[in-house]
């Protein structure tokens, strides 16, 4: 039988802040990651990883205006989210609970039909 073992959660918004991460913002340009989640049985077999590259590759194949994939991560997991592809900002300055937070971003690629190799451009 087939059932769910991860999800991960997330919201647009136009600015990476506690408040912007309640709100789903439809034309928001971020893509807030609240979570990623594997069931705890289910951990240390790749499962996050590959939700994370198949996640992004699908808002990457999307284009609907998402220019940015941001998240909050704890220090233990940044090697985890480099390898995903994220980059480390900075220390956050948003908090929740004690534990100190990092901001990381990944730059979405602009995706080009496979149709469209060449432009051409005439300026006359």
């Amino acid at each position: 039988s087939h059932h769910v073992v991860g999800y991960i959660c997330s919201t647009r918004c136009h600015e990476f802040s506690e408040e912007s991460m309640s709100v789903h913002d439809f034309s928001g340009p971020l893509l807030a990651i609240h979570s990623v989640v594997v069931q705890e049985e289910y951990r240390h077999y790749g499962i996050a990883h590959a939700m994370l590259k198949d996640y992004i590759k699908a808002m990457q194949d999307m284009d609907d205006g998402v220019e940015k994939i941001v998240l909050l991560s704890k220090s233990h997991l940044l090697g985890f989210y480099v390898q995903c592809g994220f980059t480390v900002v900075k220390p956050s300055t948003i908090v929740h609970g004690q534990d100190a937070w990092f901001d990381c971003e990944l730059v979405l690629e602009k995706r080009y039909p496979e149709s469209y190799s060449c432009w051409i451009l005439d300026s006359f």
